[in-house]
């Protein structure tokens, strides 16, 4: 059997300070080895990390498309966010400027308002979740993904990742109701938050600083299992070998992306640049 395309758009490097556990280097030559057709990485709130991911992807021959993840605070699901132009990753730095100037250091206070008027240009993968914690019934509030399918269309996915459970099949079924519920596309990612498996006693101690607690009084705000990693294409298939056309929509999603940051130059306003100056 063909091994399918796939490509990982769920990933956090340890520029999402305390939740990432690999640095981006990592994780763009392991997506290499691995065969993925590609890899986005999105960091909570930031872009701070994208141009060591950039370097790297370039050396590994590997497609690569800078992002962020969209921490809300107003209960709006995250938000990975890609920009498709040069002009769309303007507004998405825009759009993180607004949600920082607005919070405090290191709290950005975004909303979806604020994602409504600067998302033109941008393929957004709502996070419905996983259902990994007990006592979880409902993948994603719906209303904020009707808002943006209504403003932004079919750049627009609901991205769901396995929680590795019991409920994993109910929890999948779930995530297709909503999708179709909300007229957007199921695309599946795994969260990751590390390169490899062996990185899950730092991310507990990283979790353990940002709870403010030790590691053995963290219980379930620590993640359940050491999955959150970068997985082959042939093992996301079969974890999504119910939804096959969740796996395809990362190659559609990655087709859209025509962006590179090596479109970028040093651009400043006519203001700044004395009359005669070069």
């Amino acid at each position: 059997m063909d091994t399918p395309f796939y490509a990982e758009f769920s990933t956090r490097s340890n520029f999402s300070f305390r939740e990432g556990a690999s640095h981006p280097e990592e994780l763009a030559v392991t997506a290499m080895r691995l065969g993925h057709g590609a890899l986005g990485i999105a960091d909570r709130n930031t872009v701070a990390g994208v141009v060591r991911a950039h370097m790297a992807a370039k050396e590994a021959k590997l497609a690569y498309h800078p992002g962020t993840r969209l921490v809300f605070s107003e209960g709006t699901p995250d938000v990975t966010a890609y920009p498709r132009d040069r002009a769309a990753w303007g507004r998405l730095c825009r759009l993180l400027t607004t949600g920082n100037l607005r919070g405090e250091k290191g709290a950005a206070d975004l909303r979806l308002e604020d994602l409504l008027e600067w998302g033109e240009g941008l393929n957004l993968a709502v996070m419905a979740g996983t259902g990994e914690r007990p006592g979880e019934t409902s993948s994603v509030r719906l209303e904020p993904v009707q808002a943006l399918r209504a403003a932004f269309g079919k750049a627009v996915r609901l991205a769901t990742a396995p929680g590795f459970s019991v409920s994993d099949r109910h929890w999948l079924e779930m995530a297709a109701a909503d999708a179709r519920a909300c007229g957007v596309s199921l695309m599946a990612v795994n969260d990751v938050t590390c390169h490899a498996p062996a990185r899950r006693p730092l991310a507990d101690v990283l979790a353990s600083i940002r709870l403010h607690e030790p590691v053995a009084r963290s219980g379930f705000a620590l993640a359940p299992n050491a999955e959150g990693h970068l997985k082959s294409p042939a093992e996301m298939a079969r974890l999504f070998r119910r939804h096959p056309d969740a796996i395809a929509e990362t190659q559609r999603f990655h087709r859209e992306l025509a962006f590179s940051l090596d479109e970028l130059r040093y651009e400043y306003p006519d203001d700044v640049v004395a009359p005669g100056a070069t």
